[in-house]
């Protein structure tokens, strides 16, 4: 824009000297024509210039998400295996893969579509910016005048769109959980003649998903509009201010002169300066969905375990392989009853002890205990003492 700006005064109109900031005079031909296409070259070597640019870009935002992504899903499920039995206990298989996959997956678009966007917009912005206000500082407060308005519309954005963010991606977790179920059920529920019940419950929970995803989308769909609208009144302020002042001279309380070709680059230059802008709301928007995804990928890394680990406990050696339960009694979470209460027995190495009753009179709890997957609430377990 600002070669064109320059080229329409010295080159078509002959209303200044040609010159180029960074360019020495030297290099400058000396006819219209030559500069003519001296202008022609500087600007195309501008386009191969922003395309090398777009492919590195591309290249390094695209290999940072992916890196991330990996490195995030990897930690998130080594952070979850070595959580304690009790945590699986009440979580839903789908809503885990739902974090594992679902929002790992919103968290690397929005490091790479997301950090694309955010890079343009603060380099754009303000380069643009800088120019225009070299160029005609009066000029270029008229083009700024939309961005205090852009920044009061966003930050209402943000406050309604935050917690709808956080509904919807709890729901996606609850209904991938009722799919994942019924899935890996479907002999039961095909042998108990359920399926039009459980065709209702994916239903209920699609449903839920929609009117949540639903009221979120409403609200995004309004704003986006409503942000192109205030970016083009700007637009449409500096094109009629810049053309009253280059035809009839300073508009209003305006002072100075204004070229045809600095017109022209302020025009060019306010659309990239308002495009930029305009996409403003979409940057927020994905922010605000990855910040959701990202609560639930660190809720699950940062989730405390219960078994209480000595740092300094020797390693377990097992020789003999005798097992001792002494007065041995637990209770699961959130149930008052104990599965087993006050169980003693001594097993020398290589002996056999069977286990008989009814189910849930704690078999499977006695095995897990030994294995360490829940700790007891009193008593003691001991291998080789």
């Amino acid at each position: 824009p600002l070669v064109l700006g320059i080229a329409v005064d010295a080159v078509f109109l002959s209303q200044r000297e040609y010159a180029l900031p960074l360019v020495p005079g030297a290099w400058i031909p000396a006819g219209q024509a030559g500069q003519f296409w001296f202008s022609a070259g500087v600007i195309a070597v501008a386009f191969v210039g922003a395309s090398l640019s777009a492919l590195a870009k591309g290249w390094g935002l695209n290999e940072f998400a992916q890196s991330i992504q990996h490195d995030v899903r990897t930690d998130t499920y080594d952070a979850m295996q070595h959580l304690d039995l009790a945590f699986f206990a009440d979580k839903q298989t789908g809503e885990l893969m739902s974090i594992l996959n679902n929002d790992v997956n919103r968290l690397e678009q929005f490091l790479n579509g997301g950090l694309q966007v955010a890079t343009m917009i603060s380099i754009t912005v303000v380069g643009v910016a800088a120019v225009m206000v070299s160029l005609q500082p009066q000029l270029a407060l008229v083009t700024l005048t939309v961005v205090p308005v852009i920044g009061a519309f966003t930050h209402k954005f943000v406050q309604r769109i935050q917690p709808m963010y956080s509904d919807v991606r709890s729901t996606v977790g609850k209904l991938n959980s009722r799919l994942e179920n019924n899935l890996g059920g479907i002999e039961v529920i095909k042998a108990s003649n359920a399926e039009a019940y459980e065709a209702d419950r994916v239903e209920g929970s699609s449903q839920e998903y929609y009117d949540t995803n639903w009221k979120a989308i409403r609200t995004r769909i309004t704003f986006f509009p409503g942000l192109r609208m205030v970016s083009g009144f700007g637009f449409v302020l500096t094109f009629v201010v810049g053309g009253l002042w280059v035809f009839s001279g300073p508009p209003l309380f305006f002072t100075g002169s204004l070229t045809a070709g600095a017109f022209v680059t302020f025009i060019v230059l306010s659309q990239r300066f308002i495009w930029p802008l305009a996409q403003f709301g979409e940057l927020v928007n994905m922010y605000q969905q990855a910040t959701a995804s990202a609560e639930r990928i660190f809720g699950l890394i940062d989730e405390p375990g219960t078994l209480d680990a000595d740092p300094d406990a020797p390693e377990l050696v097992v020789s003999e392989a005798r097992v001792s339960y002494d007065g041995v009694s637990f209770a699961y979470e959130d149930e008052e009853e104990r599965v087993i209460e006050d169980v003693s027995f001594d097993l020398p190495g290589g002996d056999t002890l069977a286990l008989v009753g009814p189910t849930g009179a704690g078999k499977s709890t006695v095995l897990k205990l030994l294995l360490r997957l829940y700790d007891v609430d009193a008593g003691e377990v001991a291998v080789d003492g």
